[in-house]
């Protein structure tokens, strides 16, 4: 009976540290935000560059040239969607009084018409009134989009230190990686060399087909905005095309600004209602045709997590943080899946049982035991 409550307390002394363990981890993550997210950033970068940079070193060009030239490489699409983004931000900013004073227009008409007075809803409304009640209710959610969107926007010094880091991990990633492998390989049972390599074909494979995904999708939606004579398409497509990135709610966040401009522009509700449809089945062809069949089930992470991953990285690090979460749920669902002590864990995140990186006990099979011979019996 001792032993039985000697076990006990221990359990609940474990249970407790590994609270406390997970309390801290989350603060910190949290706290060192401004140092983590562009790291993370930076080795999804590199991920996506080192591709780039070993094609051109079987090209027998030096190393130096050959990061300076993928670096520029990833330079210029970005240049571009930001001068894009620019451009037409400001023909957004400069027409946005037009747009508050056909909302009022609109949320007005609205009041007055049959549905309106059934709802009891005002005449008097103010979209300026309503935004700002908006905005005071709306909590820490409005916040974590606002900063979110605030961090995609700052081109100063976080885009100067992300390259910075990109650069850095390109040239010194050999040497990473033999430290990983050499800290690794002090893990009982963990193939280092193989978990790392998996590790990197899934991030090399999500990345690059998100990137295609991401030109595909928008081009496909400039050409709907464009057909349906929508100002700022440009901007609304790169926002459309961006966004497919977070899973599930991507698409809703993006297509509530075409919404908006449609309804505010002169067009129609039926029109609308038409560019929505046409928008949702480009999402319906990202999610059940383009993504299968380019990033595959590479990542391996089952619906449950994946939501509560996107949730838990907008809380701790906001719209960078839904980005991010679905990477580094991969990587974290390999790295359990590397050790036998936490393959249960791995099982728990994948979306099927996941192929275990274990060393021989793992591959072990328990055996039956057999029954006794008659002669030895």
């Amino acid at each position: 009976m001792q032993d039985f409550d000697t076990t006990r307390g221990s359990r609940q002394i474990d249970g407790l540290q590994t609270a406390a363990f997970l309390i801290i981890l989350f603060w910190g993550i949290s706290e060192a935000r401004p140092l983590l997210i562009p790291l993370s950033i930076a080795g999804l970068l590199a991920f996506l560059l080192a591709p780039f940079v070993r094609l051109m070193k079987s090209l027998r060009i030096p190393e130096w040239l050959a990061i300076t030239l993928s670096t520029i490489l990833l330079l210029l699409p970005f240049s571009a969607v930001g001068y894009l983004l620019l451009d037409q931000g400001q023909a957004l900013s400069h027409d946005f009084p037009k747009i508050i004073r056909s909302l009022n227009r609109l949320l007005n008409q609205f009041a007055q018409s049959s549905i309106g007075h059934r709802l009891n809803v005002s005449s008097e409304l103010d979209i300026t009134m309503l935004t700002n009640r908006l905005a005071q209710r709306a909590g820490e959610g409005i916040q974590i989009l606002l900063t979110g969107l605030g961090a995609l926007l700052n081109a100063g010094s976080q885009t100067a230190l992300v390259l910075l880091f990109t650069v850095l991990m390109l040239a010194s990633r050999a040497h990473l990686r033999r430290s990983s492998e050499a800290i690794l390989s002090n893990a009982e049972n963990i193939k280092a060399s193989m978990m790392l390599d998996e590790i990197t074909r899934l991030i090399e494979r999500f990345l690059i087909s998100r990137a295609l995904i991401v030109v595909i999708i928008g081009a496909a939606d400039l050409a709907i905005l464009m057909i349906f004579g929508i100002n700022y398409a440009a901007l609304l497509a790169a926002i459309l095309g961006l966004l497919t990135i977070v899973p599930a709610i991507g698409f809703i966040l993006a297509v509530i600004p075409p919404i908006l401009v449609s309804l505010t522009t002169g067009h129609s509700v039926l029109a609308t209602a038409l560019l929505v449809g046409c928008l949702f089945i480009m999402s319906i062809i990202e999610g059940n045709v383009l993504t299968p069949r380019m990033s595959g089930k590479s990542l391996n992470i089952n619906a449950l997590t994946s939501f509560v991953g996107l949730f838990a990285g907008g809380l701790i690090w906001g719209l960078w943080g839904m980005f991010l979460a679905i990477p580094i749920l991969g990587i974290v669902r390999i790295a359990f899946s590397a050790s036998p002590r936490t393959a249960a864990w791995g099982d728990l995140l994948s979306d099927k049982p996941a192929v275990r990186i274990t060393g021989p006990r793992v591959e072990l099979k328990r055996r039956t035991r057999r029954p006794p011979e008659a002669g030895h019996a």
